[in-house]
């Protein structure tokens, strides 16, 4: 069994022939964007911004058509690639009169929205050189995987649908409760008092169980998918959307994936397209309930906010808002603004709390905060403020609710940090994949499919929780040298043993 034939979107990997146009196209990219800079100073009304917009579009599709089509890659790729490319198109079109980031319109700026559109675009490179270093040369077929034991699979499958909906009901009980009348976010009553910040890792680890339990030879069986889309469904009842909607979304992918595998294979697009836009639509009304759902919960009234939304839109995408129009991200117009910040306290040498008066860059005090961070919250130890709390530009915060990774990595290191920290974040991403499948480890395909969910949690928020999950992931390898070794195992590499050892370590 090849878990890559189960779930193809899932563990895709791509061929050496995509790595290596991937890699030579995203430095050709990057090569063309210095010179189109220097052309931009050399003529006036040099069109910067539609080139741009050309560059970035480009970029998209070599991400496409390079990495085999691997779902939580793509996932995690164009959470950027949609705001720098918003934001290129939009100043393009507008001239910067449609603004990206709802606070702070005197320092979004022609210059400043230039360098947050290459940060962003260097950070799309280095993602995509990364991934594809990490994979370059992989081949999972000529690796014999063993197929995961029926004693394996209901371990996995009642392990994961316990965790699952226990963390899920713990998360319910943590917010205060499901929706209703009098309970609002303003005035609700904690379930319990301890605090800690690593629901949905344990969360994604009894929804990653669920799925590779659900495999069976080549097929997947649905149901427990199913039951981890139920478990984030509760999630969303609490008015929580980044860390539910679109790993809902992916996994009800994941139950057509073999089927949308075999369209793109047999060219019959007209269905796919039917299935996309079905899929779009199913998305579209989660994303209206579980905002509906935060609405109602923070007190306000759900028909003046729809009143005061319907008058204040020029269009589905642009918003009229403090007298500007602004091109709607929603949580993506303040990661947006946290870029701008980075840029304006960076190149104006500014001041930065919480980080003892350091002006300028930051030369990786905010990654190195990680580890001062990383002990439970509950022990008391002195924790640093992230960076996210110092997003303001002489006194105006221009985000909130958390670091975009683009955002952390310039005001870290400038345009050379936005290309290797997510060259980093994605080679790891990449061995982790490779060295799941061709081991056929469940753990480290557990760690690759969690870090995978963290997506839009890691890249809009902070990068510290994949910090946090290799933690937590360590900790589970330490128990698990003691109290399920088979978990940690790399099972391919004894496929020389005699036949009476290999049934021996199949059904322990």
């Amino acid at each position: 069994m090849y878990l890559n034939k189960s779930f193809p979107l899932l563990f895709a990997t791509p061929s050496i022939n995509g790595s290596q146009k991937a890699i030579v196209y995203s430095i050709a990219i990057l090569v063309l964007t210095i010179l189109s800079n220097l052309a931009s100073e050399l003529w006036g009304s040099f069109p910067w911004f539609m080139v741009m917009s050309i560059f970035i579009g480009m970029h998209g599709y070599i991400a496409l058509t390079t990495t085999g089509g691997n779902i939580l890659f793509i996932f995690r790729y164009f959470l950027v690639w949609i705001l720098i490319f918003g934001t290129s198109t939009v100043w393009f079109i507008y001239a910067g009169d449609v603004i990206v980031a709802p606070f702070g319109i005197e320092y979004q700026t022609a210059n400043n929205t230039r360098l947050l559109v290459l940060a962003g675009l260097c950070s799309m490179c280095g993602s995509l050189v990364g991934w594809h270093i990490a994979l370059v040369g992989f081949k999972y077929q000529k690796y014999k995987a063993f197929t995961i034991s029926e004693k394996h699979r209901n371990s996995f499958k009642t392990a994961g649908e316990v965790i699952a909906i226990a963390l899920a009901i713990l998360y319910v009980w943590k917010s205060g409760g499901i929706v209703g009348g009098d309970i609002t976010y303003s005035n609700r009553e904690e379930g319990f008092s301890f605090s800690f910040g690593v629901f949905n890792i344990f969360h994604f680890i009894g929804i990653s169980l669920l799925i590779l339990g659900s495999v069976r030879g080549s097929r997947i069986e649905p149901r427990y998918l199913l039951t981890a889309i139920a478990s984030l469904v509760l999630g969303m009842l609490t008015g929580s959307r980044a860390d539910f909607l679109p790993q809902a979304a992916i996994i009800l992918l994941l139950i057509f994936n073999q089927q949308i595998v075999k369209v793109l294979e047999e060219k019959k697009y007209i269905k796919l397209v039917k299935w996309f836009l079905v899929f779009v639509f199913v998305f579209f009304i989660a994303l209206v309930i579980a905002s509906f759902i935060a609405i109602w919960r923070s007190g306000l009234n759900l028909l003046a906010v729809l009143e005061i939304l319907w008058s204040n839109s020029d269009s589905f995408f642009i918003k009229t808002t403090s007298e500007h129009r602004l091109l709607f991200f929603e949580t993506g117009n303040m990661m947006l603004g946290g870029l701008y910040s980075a840029i304006v306290n960076t190149e104006q040498g500014l001041l930065v709390d919480n980080f003892d008066g350091v002006s300028g860059f930051l030369l990786g005090r905010s990654y190195l905060n990680y580890f001062l961070i990383t002990p439970p919250a509950f022990l008391d130890l002195p924790r640093p403020l992230g960076l996210e709390w110092s997003t303001q530009i002489n006194g105006l915060a221009m985000s909130q609710g958390g670091i975009f990774e683009v955002a952390e990595a310039y005001w870290n290191f400038g345009l050379l940090g936005c290309f290797c920290v997510s060259l980093f974040i994605s080679y790891v991403f990449g061995f982790l994949l490779k060295r799941g499948l061709r081991g056929n480890n469940y753990f480290y395909l557990v760690w690759y499919i969690v870090y995978g969910l963290h997506g839009l949690r890691c890249v809009w928020y902070q990068n510290f929780s994949y910090f946090r999950l290799m933690t937590i992931m360590m900790l589970i390898y330490v128990l698990a040298q003691f109290l399920f070794k088979f978990f940690i195992v790399d099972r391919a590499m004894v496929s020389t043993l005699p036949i009476s050892h290999l049934r021996s370590l199949s059904n322990r």
